[in-house]
């Protein structure tokens, strides 16, 4: 004779439960309480940012909804909230089955949303005074966990989306900075090939690409990509700039003679010993006072045309990062999205020692354009070495010489032509000002 085993009506407890009695005994004894809409509209926002954390299904958080809609406003003034739908009715909501519906019920009570009050009966049922429409008892679904833990829910959700966030902007650096590696190491391998060194970084760098690759990569491992990327990119940056500074004879005389020759070592012009070679050999005769005032009045009359022409055509520091990032690439990460003349001017510095433009020839050409001007017209002749050396653009062998070149024409009252050159290297869609 087959034996059967009676149903006691006692649910099975979980270790969650004493949790969940806790989170109970502390709402009781908070005054703090939210509105039923409120708690809705912040569980919502929650579900956004730390489902990955809570790791619910969907149809788990659209019951915990239909179970805070079953509430009433004042059961979150004070008292219980409790709420004693049938299964019946919550397998109507969801379209699940019975057995589904038990498994998200365990879900929320696991996650320490809502806990059991049961009756001997294990029947959910409950009474409200007509007057008021306060519980006088029930049993059924308690919604007091939930309540309790609102406001820490909320802080982890605000922290995950920060994270969220620090995570996204850490990816974009990284990957930014990889793309500048990668051309960094291009450029030196065109220049040096015979140099093995070149594969051993792309090496580096290509496992820590692999590292980063994936969507879903944390946090820590891109700050810690970020800081094995860094001194790597120092290191190939000064080994760049050692392969563009040509080397100089010891003797003065002799290196003046071979760069004359062969336009080796950094390159140094003036209009005067340009044009005129043989000027170095007349007699020096000390200018009047009234000669050096209309000199420098003149100069700074230049000066002004030129601030007024980068007027006209809209030239922002903005505009020149955007239109030569081979020239804002030697900005530092910090002024890059929002640059100022004077990161434009220190970044001239920088480009000037790449590309071998000796510290004489750059003062002329201030002297000539004004540190606006100058640092504008070196921004162009850095973007296009840039693409040059990529084979996207004819290659500018000589830019100390392209810079002379900009700085003769105006000189000679030729008109300036800086605003459509960084509008040219914009694209056809950037607008110039008439």
């Amino acid at each position: 004779m087959g034996s059967s085993v009676q149903k006691t009506g006692k649910r099975s407890a979980l270790p969650e439960d004493i949790i969940n009695e806790q989170l109970v005994r502390e709402y009781d004894a908070n005054d703090v309480r939210f509105s039923r809409m409120d708690v809705r509209n912040r569980l919502k926002w929650v579900r956004q940012h730390l489902n990955r954390e809570i790791q619910l299904p969907l149809s788990a958080w659209l019951l915990l909804d239909e179970l805070i809609g079953l509430s009433h406003d004042i059961d979150w003034q004070s008292g219980p909230i409790t709420v004693w739908p049938s299964n019946e009715l919550m397998q109507t909501w969801l379209d699940v089955s019975e057995r589904s519906l038990q498994i998200l019920l365990n879900r929320l009570r696991r996650a320490n949303f809502i806990a059991f009050i049961d009756s001997p009966s294990r029947q959910r049922w409950g009474r409200r005074d007509p007057e008021t429409g306060r519980i006088i008892e029930a049993y059924g679904i308690d919604l007091r966990p939930l309540a309790q833990r609102v406001p820490d829910l909320v802080a982890l959700a605000e922290r995950a989306q920060q994270e969220r966030q620090d995570t996204i902007n850490k990816r974009r650096t990284v990957r930014a900075l990889i793309a500048r590696v990668e051309e960094y190491i291009r450029t030196g391998r065109r220049q040096d090939a015979a140099n093995d060194n070149w594969d051993v970084l792309e090496a580096q760098v290509n496992e820590i690409a692999a590292q980063v690759a994936d969507k879903r990569v944390r946090l820590p491992i891109l700050e810690a990509a970020l800081e094995a990327l860094r001194p790597l990119e120092e290191a190939i940056k000064k080994a760049i700039v050692k392969l563009f500074r040509p080397r100089r004879p010891q003797d003065g005389r002799k290196a003046h003679e071979s760069n004359e020759e062969s336009g080796e070592g950094e390159s140094d012009f003036t209009h005067k010993t340009t044009t005129d070679p043989s000027s170095r050999r007349r007699e020096h005769v000390e200018p009047s006072r009234n000669d050096v005032a209309a000199a420098v009045s003149a100069r700074n009359a230049n000066h002004r045309a030129v601030v007024d022409h980068l007027d006209r055509y809209k030239i922002t520091p903005a505009a020149i990062a955007a239109a030569c990032p081979g020239f804002a690439d030697l900005m530092d990460d910090g002024s890059r999205a929002q640059p100022s003349w004077s990161d434009i001017h220190a970044a001239a510095e920088r480009n000037r020692s790449v590309l071998g433009i000796a510290p004489h020839a750059w003062r002329t050409l201030v002297s000539e354009l004004g540190r606006d001007g100058a640092a504008v017209a070196l921004a162009i002749v850095a973007e296009k070495f840039c693409r040059g050396a990529r084979g996207e653009a004819p290659v500018i062998a000589r830019p100390a010489g392209y810079l002379y070149w900009i700085a003769r024409t105006y000189a000679d009252g030729m008109p300036l032509d800086l605003g459509p050159k960084i509008h040219a290297l914009l694209g056809p869609k950037s607008s110039t000002a008439a």
